[in-house]
């Protein structure tokens, strides 16, 4: 090798290195700064999070509860982490999310070792597309269980290809991982944990013709080792609440996939739009990565993560119940593709493949001029944040006209020149400068979307011994979180309600409250009586506070008010 060879060798290496600490930083900064500045968005966040603290409050680590009420859609695993980031932490918004935060930060960084097979420079770029996807972005932040899933499904998936290249006994290894965190995986959100990676896998294999795998896979060791990490909970919560499995696994699973019995139908290009908007500003790249898996020979581990993009969408696409977060588990591989597509455009790209990448900042950078703008003139904002915007710190809009008017028109001039090293140091820079802008944007938005000011201004009118109400089954999913109260507080319900609080299995199985803290769901007549018998503050719509007898107003909240009967 000639001094000078080995010198841009050295150039090179060494330019890795930086960008490697740079995402690093970048990875902890997007994922945990002022991770407990906005309020809980309601329904999913206040809901898991008032989960996870009532495990602390009854002491019960098997069923999770939610207003001291069993809520059995989803196993306890996600709520028992987020609790025990309570125990260490205390009881917070940015505790309830830190466990999404450090199954996203492991879900970045496996990707970027899995990567490293196409090599350095592809995992980076694969590491920066992961983390700045809007999607993974979005649920990486919020008190959801969907990503500690999608990390499980990732680890399953990276632990059978990385098998196929490992001697016998690494190969045992990496099988029994893939059994063990697709065990994880049901433990999360249930059958779909193990069966996405399995039917993955199946295709792989069988397109593949690659029939030996089948024998090196331990299948006997792999079932057994996830019957003992999976089963044990699902079976004691069969002995408390016997029925359970098949509720479970009928209608969560089956019924929501086959039937429209939970309303969350969506039309069949729903996922297209999902995976525009959740993989943006990079989708912009979608079709040079898809010209240039075409028009080349597709190497072993293309297909596999080929493979691993589209099943899911596709499988996820003939569901009679769609939501965004369905698609969570196709973006690591995405990211590889997309950032191995990134590497060879700077290396031998044809003028269009320049232009797409170009677009992908200028995009970037008319959506923040825009923002901007909108703080000049709110008029132009959407109604739902128009009120937000003028309360954005100095900083953020510095941070703003600095990103929109300076540094991505250099982010844009490295694409044109193809300077590898200097793109991704800027675009690190493009995308810190962005988050800076971004958590505080969300913190008055927020409060648009949770319940934290109702609690906040309820406070002062409640002691700890009156007993709270909730009047016609209203949902207010983090009401009970913000109070801090540790009883429950009272449903008024219609005796044929299809669902109490969120939860159609508790209203088809009327299931009793945590041992202890008595009856929770009354029905009109059964809450009549209490009317005249004992102090109570109740949370209804304003325009039916009539149908209480001498209710008396203790304030207004938008729609809500809270009334007492003394």
């Amino acid at each position: 090798m000639s001094a000078t060879e080995t010198r841009r060798q050295a150039d090179w290496l060494a330019g890795s290195r930086v960008a490697l600490v740079l995402l690093c930083l970048l990875c902890l900064f997007a994922l945990f700064d002022n991770l407990g500045g906005a309020a809980l968005f309601d329904p999913d966040e206040g809901r898991n999070a008032e989960i996870a603290r009532e495990i602390l409050i009854t002491g019960d680590w098997v069923t999770p509860y939610y207003d001291f009420l069993p809520r059995l859609e989803k196993p306890i695993f996600f709520y028992a982490l987020t609790a025990l980031a309570y125990k260490g932490f205390g009881v917070s918004e940015a505790s309830a999310r830190l466990p999404a935060a450090v199954f996203a930060l492991a879900t970045l960084l496996l990707t970027y070792f899995f990567a490293r097979r196409r090599g350095e420079w592809a995992a980076l770029w694969s590491g920066l597309v992961l983390l700045t996807g809007i999607e993974v972005v979005v649920f990486s932040r919020i008190v959801i269980l969907d990503m500690t899933l999608a990390f499980f499904i990732t680890l399953t998936l990276v632990a059978f290809y990385s098998a196929s290249a490992e001697s016998a006994r690494q190969k045992r290894r990496y099988y029994f991982l893939m059994y063990a965190a697709a065990a994880c995986a049901a433990l999360v959100k249930g059958p779909v944990g193990f069966v996405l990676p399995g039917i993955i896998i199946a295709i792989y294999i069988a397109a593949g013709r690659k029939w030996s795998i089948l024998a090196e896979m331990e299948l006997g060791w792999g079932i057994l080792i996830f019957i003992l990490i999976s089963a044990p909970w699902y079976a004691l919560e069969e002995t408390r609440h016997p029925g359970y499995l098949a509720y479970f696994l009928g209608q969560e699973h089956f019924g929501r996939y086959l039937t429209p019995y939970f309303q969350r139908g969506k039309p069949w290009y729903f996922f297209l739009g999902v995976l525009a908007a959740g993989f943006f500003p990079w989708t912009f790249l979608l079709p040079s990565v898809a010209k240039r898996l075409w028009k080349n020979p597709l190497d072993d581990l293309s297909v596999y993560l080929i493979l691993w993009a589209i099943v899911p969408f596709v499988f996820f696409s003939f569901s009679r119940s769609k939501m965004a977060e369905y698609l969570l588990p196709i973006f690591p591989a995405l990211s590889i593709l997309t950032g191995k597509s990134i590497t060879d455009v700077l290396k031998t790209a044809s003028s269009w493949e320049i232009w797409l990448l170009s677009l992908l900042w200028s995009a970037l950078n008319l959506s923040l001029m825009y923002l901007f703008l909108g703080w000049l003139r709110p008029g132009i904002l959407p109604a739902d944040i128009r009120g937000t915007v003028p309360q954005l710190p100095v900083t953020a809009i510095a941070a703003l006209a600095l990103l929109s008017f300076v540094v991505l028109p250099w982010t844009a001039r490295a694409t044109f020149t193809k300077n590898n090293d200097r793109l991704f140091l800027l675009a690190c820079l493009v995308f810190f400068l962005f988050f800076c802008f971004a958590h505080r944007f969300v913190e008055p938005f927020s409060l648009t979307r949770s319940y934290k000011e109702l609690a906040a201004r309820s406070a002062p009118h409640i002691r700890p011994e009156d007993q709270l109400v909730i009047y016609d089954n209203v949902y207010l999913p983090s009401l009970p979180f913000y109070l801090r109260i540790n009883k429950p507080i009272w449903i008024v319900a219609p005796e044929d309600a299809k669902d109490i609080m969120g939860s159609f299995y508790a209203a088809e199985k009327k299931l009793p409250a945590a041992p202890g803290y008595g009856k929770v769901v009354f029905t009109f007549d059964e809450f009549g009586q209490q009317w005249s018998r004992r102090k109570l503050l109740v949370f209804i719509r304003e325009k039916r506070v009539a149908e209480l007898p001498g209710a008396k107003l203790l304030l207004r909240a938008g729609a809500f008010a809270l009334v007492t009967n003394r």
